[in-house]
């Protein structure tokens, strides 16, 4: 693949898109969009599901025509030429081709047929030369089977150049497509999810196919595609479109890091995915494990799914932490509260409490007054007398036992 072209000077760019606009109505689907495409470069836009990507697609070749901005293709000989307003075919023919997420081909005919047809825009023989057989005609015709069959056999499918393009593997028929775009002979290649419904193996190749358009045949490949890792590999830089508007650019490093990009693909805020990125950076310094296979991958990303839970659980954790605080707290005299309540449940009277001072022969504490015991029926002193006769709690006790006898 092509070094990244370093400088944005004019003479480096091959498609320039300046405040891009584009409405249905109310509805804005392209906001503003600005594009600087290198010559030579892969340059991949990406973004979530309804982000823009197909209309600014669309926007480029002729398909939509937007009400606002600037859309101009700088070919190889020189000059500018607006491609805002202009007719699908004649950005085609100024050298700009593209492939479509649904698959258009002619189904009913071969491989070598769809190719040719391709091919033959670029006759330069005539209508009227065609017609009458003449030598210009007879030659271009050979140029352009020529082409198709050598467009094919880059492809991978020279040996399928008979069969019925509808017959063909989805994969072959992902190739075949941009086999005919080639046959344009483009300076500006637009895929729109080449990968979309193709296997594993067919997108290895598909990505090795890419970086040989690139290379091979100098063509700027601009890429609309879902599957990051393709992206990431084949990409020189990378261009971020969510809700039509552009929020990122870059390298794939760059961009696969930026908070902003992480919101929109996984919906968290841009200050916790700084923080997700930063705790999965430190964890991938993780040394080899055992195998000799770096574990820093792996732990990184479990890293990256712990931060980013405890991210979403943390405001709920430090409510929950708020509201349970209080109720701890009140806790604790709960239970003496409770002990104390019992007697006033069962009808304790009022002063109780002073009984229970007094007379320490109430173990209950219910303050209700001694009954005599068999020794003071008899005369003798009641229980709880001091050594000299006198009751506790009683300074006149042995005066009242004289007067009794005296009375006596």
């Amino acid at each position: 693949m092509s070094t990244e072209v370093t400088g944005t000077s004019t003479e480096e760019l091959v498609l320039r898109v300046t405040d891009v606009t584009l409405r249905f109505g109310g509805l804005t689907v392209l906001d503003k969009v600005d594009m600087s495409m290198r010559r030579g470069e892969v340059l991949a836009v990406i973004g979530p599901n309804g982000a823009g990507k197909t209309s600014f697609f669309n926007s480029l070749t002729g398909a939509y025509t937007p009400q606002e901005g600037r859309i101009a293709f700088l070919p190889k000989g020189g000059g500018e030429k607006s491609l805002l307003g202009s007719k699908p075919h004649l950005v085609n023919r100024a050298g700009v081709a593209r492939t479509f997420q649904n698959i258009r081909l002619f189904s009913a005919l071969t491989a070598l047929e769809n190719v040719k047809i391709a091919a033959e825009t670029r006759l330069k023989a005539g209508p009227v030369s065609i017609m009458l057989g003449l030598p210009s005609a007879r030659r271009a015709e050979r140029e352009s089977d020529e082409r198709a069959h050598r467009l094919l056999r880059f492809v991978g499918l020279e040996d399928k150049l008979n069969e019925i393009a509808g017959s063909l593997s989805y994969g072959d028929q992902r190739s075949l497509e941009i086999a005919r775009a080639l046959a344009t002979d483009p300076q500006v290649l637009l895929l729109d999810e080449p990968a979309a419904g193709t296997n594993p193996t067919e997108k290895l190749e598909l990505e090795q196919l890419i970086r040989r358009i690139n290379a091979e045949l100098g063509v700027s490949v601009l890429l609309i595609e879902h599957d990051m890792r393709l992206v990431m590999s084949v990409a020189d830089r990378v261009m971020v479109l969510n809700f039509g508007k552009k929020i990122a650019e870059g390298t794939p490093s760059e961009v696969q890091q930026h908070p902003a990009v992480i919101e929109a693909y996984l919906g968290a805020s841009a200050e916790d995915a700084g923080t997700v990125r930063q705790v999965a950076e430190e964890a991938a310094g993780t040394p080899a494990d055992s195998d000799g296979a770096s574990a820093g991958g792996a732990v990184a990303a479990v890293a990256a799914v712990d931060v980013a839970v405890d991210v979403a659980s943390d405001p709920a954790s430090d409510t929950a932490e708020e509201e349970a605080a209080p109720e701890s707290a009140g806790d604790e005299p709960v239970v003496p509260e409770a002990a104390g309540d019992e007697p006033a449940d069962a009808g304790e009277p009022t002063g109780a409490d002073d009984g229970d001072d007094a007379d320490a022969g109430d173990p209950a504490g219910t303050g209700a007054e001694d009954e005599p015991t068999a020794s003071e029926e008899a005369g003798g002193e009641p229980d709880g007398a001091a050594p000299d006769g006198t009751a506790k709690g009683s300074g006149g006790g042995s005066r009242a036992r004289s007067d009794e006898e005296s009375g006596e």
